[in-house]
């Protein structure tokens, strides 16, 4: 028995990394018994059959598990956004962030393209994320790319990049690849044309740093919380407040410590907006649900 990572899945086809050397497995018939899929970024224990073929036997317990795109194991995911082409969009950032709060990913913010954007526009969008607390990088793509700071925050973790389309997500990836980081086939495939891949790849960058090259990763459904109540759980800045009632969900509540805050201005005016909107979104799918 040998162990490794699923690095890349095709139909039914699992291509394993272990020990720097790639496997072609499939899975045996007892996981569809079971209901469980072998995903991009598993950790499975593989029977070798042939020359660098097998078949794996067991999937090791996954820390998480996303469900669109279905990949599992995510250490942290790279937030890509944008001031300015394609606009800003706040809501679809919280609802990322609420996301890998639930299932307990850490996330990097990359603001990209700030070229494009004012210093006073940068100004205001630092001004809501950094006190939270989550890691901000101002990314200019073309002129300045802090390479050694990018590998420093992808060692030793398997990370996702997500964001909507044109964010700069594919000259993130190829700026990597022209700084001399090896990636195997990846500045082949970054040639692509827009939302061709149909399948699920992960990209070693060194010995213990991987990244995830992963279809349809620019929007999703809130689905994730089911009872509207869980929301404010995923939202950091909510965490160090003592209400007056334990089950405060910090909208009409008396003595609401979250309200005081943002009245003061230690809470963000959007995020808190944002939270407002999710939490009547979740409500509503939950009551339509009966």
């Amino acid at each position: 028995m040998k162990t490794g990572k699923i690095i890349k899945t095709q139909k039914d086809i699992y291509y394993l990394d272990v020990d720097g050397q790639t496997y072609l497995c499939k899975a045996r018939g007892n996981f569809r018994v079971k209901g469980v899929k072998p995903l991009a970024g598993d950790r499975a224990e593989i029977e070798v059959t042939g020359d660098k073929e097998g078949y794996i036997k067991n999937i090791i317990d996954r820390k998480n598990e996303i469900k669109r795109p279905n990949i599992a194991n995510v250490d942290q995911l790279l937030l890509f956004v944008t001031i300015k082409n394609p606009p800003l969009n706040l809501l679809r950032l919280d609802k990322y962030l609420s996301m890998c709060e639930f299932i307990d990913i850490d996330v990097v913010i990359i603001l990209s393209k700030s070229d494009l954007a004012s210093e006073k526009e940068i100004e205001e969008f630092r001004e809501i994320y950094q006190n939270i607390p989550y890691e901000l990088l101002v990314l200019d793509n073309y002129n300045s790319f802090p390479k050694d700071r990018i590998l420093e925050i992808l060692k030793g973790k398997t990370s996702a990049l997500s964001g909507a389309s044109g964010v700069g997500k594919s000259t993130f990836l190829n700026n990597l690849v022209d700084e001399d980081v090896e990636i195997g086939s990846i500045s082949e495939k970054l040639k692509r044309g827009k939302n061709t891949t149909r399948h699920t790849e992960i990209f070693k960058v060194n010995e213990d740093s991987y990244i995830f090259d992963t279809p349809g990763f620019d929007s999703f459904d809130i689905d994730f919380i089911e009872d509207e109540t869980d929301l404010k759980y995923t939202f950091k800045e909510f965490d160090n407040t003592s209400c007056k009632f334990n089950n405060c969900n910090h909208i009409n509540e008396p003595q609401c410590k979250v309200k005081e805050e943002l009245n003061k201005g230690l809470i963000s005016r959007s995020r808190y907006e944002n939270y407002l909107t999710l939490f009547n979104e979740i409500k509503k799918r939950r009551e339509n649900k009966w």
